[in-house]
This record gives C-alpha cells, structure tokens and sequence, in this order.
C-alpha cells in the first residue's frame, strides 16, 4: 500500500528516510573510490546457463550478497555499444537493463563469473520499484518499504525480479512510469560478457577523471529531479506566504465594510495591495486574488460613495436671487392672426382674423381710427373689446389699436 501525505506514516518511516537519505549521502560521496565494503554486492550464486533467474529467493538481498563479492576494480569498454544485461547466462535473447555503455567509457567492474564480467554502476542499474511498496519523503527521497521488495529490469509484475531489496534501501529515481518508480539501486548486481571490458591494471588520471565525470553524469540525473521537488516547494511555500498576506488585507477589507459609508477608508487598502503586488513573482498565486479584491474594493468605493450622496439632504440656498422670466411683448394683444376681407354682393364686406386656416373674429373699427383695407393680408396684433355675435358664429372684435406683425413672403 502507498504511503504517502499521511503524518502517520510519516511518523513511523521518518528514521527510515533519515537512515537512507544519510545512506545515500555517504554513498554519493565516496563513489570515486568504491572499495570492498560498498561494492562487493555483485558476485552472482551459481547458477546454470537457462536456469530460471527467478528462483533467487528473498533472503538474498542485495545487503546479504554484499559480503560475498570481491574488490571493484577499473574496466574500459572495448565494444562500440553494449547494454547491461541483468544476469550472468548465456541464452538466446537475454534479459538486459535499459543502460547502454559506449567504447572507451570507464566503469568499475566486479568479480567474473560464467565468462561475464560484473559492472558496478555508480548509482546502480536503471530497473523499476512499485510504487506500492516504497515510501516517499517531502524531499522527494524515496525508499522501499518492506523486505525483499522486487527490483525489476522492466516494470512486469509477472516477470521474475532481478533482484530483491532490504526495507528501507534508498532509490535513486531517474522517472516514473504508471505506478512504477524509474530508479536505481546501489548494489544491483549488472554483468557484460568478458570480452566486450578490460581491466585497467594501473589506471591513470585521465582514467579516474572519465570515471569521475560519469559518476557525475548519474548523479545530476537524480539530482535534478530532487530539485526540480525542491524548486516546487519554494514556490508552493512563497505562494502560501503571498496568499496569507492578502488575507491580511481581505480581514481589513471585511471590517471596513461593516463601518457606516461615510467612516469607510479604501485608500489604506489599495496601498497596501500595490506594495504587495510589487514584490510578488510573475508566476505567484496571489495576483489573481488581488486583481479580484481590488475589483471588490472599487466597487464597494462606488457603493459607499452612493449612499453618502442618497443620505445628504439639499441644502437651500440663500444668495440666489429669483430669476424674473421676460413677460411675452405680443401678450398685449386681444389677438393676432392675418387680416382678411370677405366681399358680398349688393353688400358692405366684412373684415376678419385668420390664424391657421380658421377664422377668429370679425374685425370692425367703430371709432374710425383705421382704415382695416391698409392692413389687409398682413400678419397683425389687435388690441380692443370683443363682442359676442347675436346668432352662432364668430365674435366680433373692434379695434382700437392695430399693429403690424408680418408681411407675406413673395
């Protein structure tokens, strides 16, 4: 069962991590130069060409078959390429691990058995680990969980194991596939054909330095995973610390809002955001939640604002003098309109007011002061009593003063 987030378990493999994280650590440290009592975990049982590899049982782990190998030694690659296999048998198509080692590269090389040659990697062989049975730190350090966990060349649960490993051994995990670790394990015993390594009896410099920059090489690939988990929770834990601080100002937000509009101060809070945005990441998780509470802030401003103005009462004024509106000049006229004549035959004509087609009054002048004809067909104001006809009709409207208006246009 995978263990993993769980403080409980957390509790009880803590020693074991700390075990193997220290383990792992001397190991790195000392890979130059790998002596006996690091690497004598190679030397194959006996066992017959075709002879089902699987028939290892769990007890020899790699601890227990550390104690039987003998001293590592320098070997050079004299084939073009050659890839790791993962037991010492001669059969048609053996089982290999996924390194591939070039000519010339310099490897540590371990005991000869059946015409192979065993080679200690500086991490171990590339095989696959279940998931189901290691337990992995909040540093990413992964070990296995449990004696004679399966260290497998492939990730086939229905495939012999290459090897079985103790509890606690420390992986160095170079990828994952499904729910299989990609990993090596120091102490994976790996063989090539005796003919394709040469022992270096005297090594040289150049020798320890190619070895030491492959050490390298194997190691950085480890490493940058472990980093990779080391930059992610930096990240996570600046996030954290950027979100809890707009916290902060979201709590100040929250109790201002509870004030009356007119004791509400937004000001403070927007400064704030701005100096928090200005030391933030690119990347960080906290600026989408200060656009949001900045958004939230000017709108609950624009609220605040709407209901001081509702809850002010208007002040009258007291300099404003009384605007006096100009009385119309043509509201001294009875009536205005166009003066028209209507003749009838065998009799006097009569004089009216038109205005829109509609005929307003007869118009006469009594006291004899105009003569109408001079203002016929022009636009007039008409000043004078009106007199109500004796039969229905029009009334009747005598003129005591008369003013011309308009002309008709020609």
């Amino acid at each position: 069962m995978v263990v993993r987030n769980n403080w409980r378990a957390a509790a009880v493999t803590a020693p074991r991590l700390a075990a193997a994280r220290a383990a792992t650590l001397l190991f790195l440290v000392g890979i130059g130069a790998i002596g006996s009592a690091t690497l004598q975990a190679q030397t194959p049982g006996s066992q017959e060409p075709g002879q089902n590899p699987g028939s290892t049982t769990p007890g020899s782990t790699v601890e227990a078959s550390a104690a039987k190998s003998a001293d590592a030694q320098l070997g050079r690659v004299v084939a073009e390429k050659v890839q790791l296999r993962c037991w010492p048998s001669q059969v048609a198509t053996p089982p290999m691990f996924e390194d591939e080692l070039v000519k010339d590269e310099v490897v540590n090389v371990g005991a000869v058995e059946g015409g192979f040659r065993q080679v200690i990697l500086p991490l171990g062989p590339v095989g696959y680990v279940s998931k189901k049975f290691t337990v992995t730190g909040a540093d990413g350090a992964v070990v296995t969980k449990g004696n004679g966990v399966s260290f497998r060349y492939r990730p086939r649960s229905t495939e012999a194991p290459v090897d079985y490993l103790a509890d606690a051994t420390p992986l160095a995990i170079v990828g994952e596939d499904g729910d299989w670790w990609r990993a090596r394990a120091a102490g994976v015993k790996a063989w090539l054909p005796e003919a394709e390594v040469q022992l270096v009896t005297t090594p040289s410099a150049a020798d320890r330095d190619a070895l030491a920059k492959s050490t390298a090489r194997y190691q950085a690939e480890v490493q940058a995973r472990l980093d990779a988990i080391a930059q992610q929770a930096k990240v996570a834990a600046q996030n954290d610390a950027d979100l809890a601080a707009v916290k902060v100002v979201e709590d100040a937000f929250a109790t201002e809002i509870t004030k009356p509009a007119t004791e509400q101060k937004f000001e403070p809070l927007t400064v704030a955001l701005d100096k928090l945005t200005a030391t933030l990441s690119e990347e960080s998780a906290a600026r989408p939640a200060i656009a949001s509470l900045q958004k939230r802030i000017e709108t609950q401003r624009w609220i605040a604002e709407a209901l001081i103005i509702q809850q002010d009462k208007p002040v009258p004024a007291t300099d404003v003098q009384p605007v006096v509106q100009p009385k119309d000049e043509l509201d001294r006229f009875q009536s205005i309109g166009w003066l028209r004549y209507e003749s009838t035959f065998g009799a006097p004509g009569t004089y009216y007011l038109e205005k829109g087609g509609k005929r307003l009054h007869v118009v006469t002048c009594a006291s004899g002061r105009y003569d109408l004809a001079l203002f016929l067909d022009r636009e007039v104001g008409l000043i004078g009593p009106r007199r109500r006809p004796n039969t229905e009709g029009v009334s009747n409207l005598d003129v005591e003063r008369i003013e011309v208006l308009g002309v008709p246009k020609h």
